[in-house]
């Protein structure tokens, strides 16, 4: 009889193992293709990929994240998005028409602030801005943004003197010889591009803020409502949890205190762009 009972013991054991190992060599892994770098020297988003892995992890499903390092640029990217080609996912800022074109899952990945700029500019023009106290008084000065960058069109619409016809590595070099008067920046880059060699010559602006109304989504493929719907699930209960907040904090905390963001003289600008509903503007960044 003990000898029937222990060859019991070892078969649920044994049994155990082998359910275990079925269950995690079952347990679904998802993989999801995003855009990679521009340039395989770039690093690529962290905080996104890290935003990714907890959103999947609060649905309790296991993440693979692929990237394309192919040569897309942003719009090209959500236009490949839209047509189901290379891509399962995409992040950026919305539009009306992006939102007819793709499935935005409507929680502001950077709490809105991809709409707060501030400016790169020449050391020596720092007392002009700061005399700066209207928009009128901008339209004076001009902009550099890629005429394909969102940014690009909300500047032309307020108004404002745009250069738009240089690549994304000559904008600081066009601040510098005077082609330009400012390179508006988000606020959670503005300190990181700063400190890059190609802005050695540029300082950050320190009185203006300018505030339009954007936020960044991530987006799908409309004949994707899996996806989105498993992205909204998590990303709520990330919400709910604090752990978005403690993940936000940790990469752009330090740097959103530095920019005394609360000091700064506000210039609002329009964006008509921007759809007018069914925005979690309650999850939207406030300054202290």
């Amino acid at each position: 009889m003990k000898l029937t009972w222990v060859k019991i013991f070892v078969y649920i054991v044994i049994l155990c193992g082998v359910l275990h190992k079925h269950t995690f060599a079952n347990e679904e892994i998802f993989t999801i293709t995003i855009p990679g770098p521009l340039s395989g020297q770039e690093v690529r988003n962290p905080f996104i990929e890290e935003l990714l892995h907890l959103i999947f992890d609060k649905e309790g499903k296991q993440l693979e994240l692929e990237y394309l390092e192919r040569d897309f640029s942003k719009g090209r990217a959500l236009k490949e998005l839209e047509q189901g080609e290379f891509f399962d996912l995409n992040w950026s800022a919305t539009s009306i028409q992006q939102e007819q074109e793709l499935l935005a899952i409507k929680i502001p990945i950077y709490q809105g602030l991809i709409g707060w700029r501030i400016l790169l500019i020449r050391k020596s023009d720092q007392a002009k801005f700061a005399q700066i106290k209207k928009l009128t008084q901008l339209k004076d000065l001009v902009a550099v943004q890629r005429f394909d960058w969102a940014d690009y069109d909300i500047l032309k619409e307020n108004g404002l003197q745009v250069e738009g016809s240089l690549s994304f590595e000559n904008h600081s070099l066009a601040v510098i010889d005077g082609i330009a008067d400012y390179f508006p920046r988000s606020v959670l880059e503005v300190i990181r591009e700063s400190k890059t060699p190609r802005n050695k010559q540029l300082i950050i602006e320190q009185s203006l803020l300018l505030k339009y109304p954007s936020a960044n989504y991530f987006f799908v493929n409309k004949n994707n409502q899996a996806l989105a719907s498993l992205i909204k699930k998590g990303f709520d209960k990330a919400l709910i949890d604090g752990s978005y907040a403690i993940l936000f904090q940790k990469h752009f905390g330090d740097m959103l205190k530095a920019l005394n963001l609360e000091k700064r003289y506000v210039l609002q600008l329009k964006n008509s762009q921007f759809p007018p509903s069914e925005h979690m503007t309650h999850y939207w960044y406030n300054t202290p």
